[in-house]
């Protein structure tokens, strides 16, 4: 089993006598039958024989924790980390000691990734991989896909697909032919009660749901990229295989929601959802349905809604958690491993504060934000969010700037003269509500206000990688390509015959983050009277070559409004030319979008939601459409099956 180690180190395996040798027969036996009592015991003798034997030691730590129902977690991880070291302790360019080492260090990540410490597991899963050849078989299955899963949550998925296609090239026929299908001649899908295959031995039922599981992480990677062609070809795989259940509905429902089709998706929703055990699975389905349908009817623009389904998810949610917890206890002390992800409450938040945000209540938004702040930090998105509601709060709408005959009155501040000597003397702003006052206001206290907004938006460029704009998709996958191959040996090709154009895919929905970024620290610098600084941020937005009509469009203006306000007129005339309205796309479309597709999502989005933000922030309200019900977890379409100690 990869649970525990079995082998010996090199140096002692010819030191092993026939009494420690039938120990650790015994151990494994007890520990496959789940009597870790009796397992224990063993250990204990195994280990006054052996008490320098780091595996020895190790695999009491796990039994241990699989006594104690996985709940255990806090000792557990203290334990490892006094086995083998913590992995930030380590030199970047030290490799793991040997190939047997291997088990302790996943244990590690594994125990990271369910407290949701991804960056700190996928550094340790990065070395892990480069062991991949000598790494027995079924731990090396366990340590692509949790490796797999990491770049997924770390928004990698074009990593993610390189590893997976390695995955399938290396372990698996890709022949789908060779999985048992229930189909039967008339493409009718059979129960497994109707199925009369011949009984399959332990190994080949093991190959079997390691293709499924590959099948279910290719569609998830699809749906991140846009690719929904492909998803749908994946998704068609799976039904094929009769595996047709919760996660494949939400795996359904979020591809008609990435192609516009609202209503198929609500439908796909409402035909099978059945509520799955949070002590179980570590997961509510009743909590991703009401946030997917969230999702749902705020695309439609139908915030009220929205805004309905995400509070019985928080309700669902904090029920599920609160079955679960003890009072006055640690949780991870006293929760199983599996249920300590499962907590929704900040994803759900944050779809909380952008309905709030559509429905016109910045301020209520802004509470939303400023919580999920607390727990998911560094995220450019949430800081844009924030700042929209920033610039909500301070002004509304754009109704009074096209109020033509105000606003002569406001640009005009008198006459004089008469005839051929009457001169006009205009004011000395655009108009008389321009000015903001926030005197009192500290900026690092989160508040709503203008001053507060351009930090978030300073951050959030800090956050961005500099290189974002679409151009050169091969370079893209060139670079792709080369960060992965890294922990592989000289010979081996990871299969990147879809990098190329998910690796645009990836760099398009950046791109669109920053240019939303750029214009809206534009605007607020303008706003403050950082006139300098809203010229630069202007020009930085107009630099890009393949930037949409809406945003060239108002590049142009806050550069011009800000060269007026420099007293540079002959230079902001250059800005004012008519050419640059003949374009208002808000967004580049992503690569592999049907144009019946592409039309759908555009009549929805163009109806206007009462009270929305009048300068474009991006392609759309950007919730977080889940998908989960694993074996044990969740997070958008697919059963994700996390990998375990």
């Amino acid at each position: 089993m990869s649970e525990i180690s079995e082998s010996q180190s090199k140096d002692s395996v010819s030191t092993i006598t026939e009494q420690e040798r039938e120990l650790a027969q015994n151990i494994l036996s007890e520990f496959q039958k789940g009597a870790y009592a009796s397992c224990l015991s063993y250990l204990n003798k195994l280990e006054s024989l052996r008490p320098t034997d780091l595996k020895v030691t190790h695999n009491k730590v796990v039994v241990e924790y699989y006594k104690s129902d996985l709940k255990k977690t806090e000792l557990t991880r203290k334990s490892l980390n006094a086995i083998c070291g913590q992995i930030s302790t380590m030199d970047s360019n030290e490799a793991i000691d040997d190939v047997e080492k291997c088990v302790m260090r996943y244990n590690q990540a594994v125990l990271l990734y369910h407290t949701k410490q991804y960056n700190a597991a996928l550094q340790i899963m990065t070395r892990l991989f480069a062991f991949i050849e000598p790494m027995e078989e079924t731990l090396a299955h366990k340590v692509c896909l949790l490796l797999i899963e990491l770049y997924i949550v770390t928004e990698q998925p074009d990593a993610a697909l390189s590893i997976l296609n390695y995955v399938e090239s290396q372990f698996i026929s890709t022949d789908n032919s060779k999985i048992s299908s229930s189909i039967d001649k008339d493409g009718v899908i059979k129960s497994i009660k109707e199925q009369r295959e011949p009984k399959k031995d332990v190994g080949d039922i093991v190959i079997d749901a390691f293709k499924i599981k590959l099948l279910k992480y290719k569609a998830r990677i699809y749906l991140l990229t846009h690719q929904l062609k492909l998803c749908k070809k994946e998704w068609k795989t799976l039904v094929s295989l009769g595996i047709v259940n919760t996660s494949t509905i939400f795996l359904k429902a979020h591809l008609e929601y990435l192609r516009g089709n609202y209503e198929k998706a609500i439908q796909f929703l409402n035909s099978n959802m059945k509520e799955t055990d949070f002590k179980l699975c570590g997961e509510s389905s009743t909590v991703l349905f009401y946030n997917n349908m969230a999702c749902l009817h705020l695309a439609m623009g139908k915030p009220t809604l929205a805004y309905t389904c995400l509070q019985k998810a928080l309700r669902a949610n904090k029920f599920a958690l609160e079955s679960m917890q003890v009072k006055d206890t640690d949780p991870l002390s006293s929760q199983p491993l599996y249920t300590l992800g499962g907590n929704k409450h900040y994803e759900l938040m944050y779809s909380l504060g952008v309905t709030l945000l559509y429905a016109g209540k910045a301020s209520k938004a802004f509470d939303c934000f400023t919580e999920v702040a607390q727990k998911i930090h560094n995220n450019p998105k949430l800081l844009l969010r924030m700042a929209e509601c920033c610039i909500y709060s301070y002004k509304y709408s754009n109704k009074v700037d096209f109020n033509i005959p105000k606003r002569r009155k406001d640009l005009v501040q008198k006459i004089i003269g008469s005839g051929i000597h009457k001169k006009i003397i205009l004011a000395t702003s655009l108009s008389k509500d321009i000015k903001y006052h926030s005197e009192g206001l500290s900026y690092a206290i989160p508040q709503p206000t203008l001053e507060f907004g351009y930090l978030c938006l300073k951050n959030a460029l800090l956050l961005l990688p500099n290189n974002n704009e679409p151009s050169v998709p091969g370079s893209l996958a060139t670079t792709m390509a080369n960060s992965v191959s890294l922990s592989l040996t000289s010979g081996h090709n990871l299969g990147i015959q879809h990098t190329t154009l998910m690796s645009r895919a990836t760099a398009i929905e950046s791109f669109n983050l920053k240019i939303s970024i750029l214009v809206t620290s534009a605007y607020v610098s303008l706003c403050l009277g950082d006139y300098i600084l809203s010229l630069e941020h202007a020009k930085t937005l107009l630099s890009f070559n393949k930037l949409p009509g809406a945003y060239k469009m108002l590049g142009n203006l806050y550069a011009a409004e800000s060269l007026i306000f420099l007293d540079k007129i002959n230079e902001a005339l250059e800005y004012l030319k008519l050419e640059n309205l003949q374009d208002l796309n808000t967004s580049i479309s992503m690569p592999e979008i049907q144009e019946k597709d592409k039309e759908k999502m555009e009549e929805v989005m163009i109806k206007p939601v009462k009270g929305s933000i009048r300068v474009p922030f991006g392609r759309s309200p950007n919730v977080s459409f889940l998908t989960g019900i694993q074996e044990g977890h969740c997070s958008f379409a697919t059963r994700r099956t996390w990998p375990q100690l």
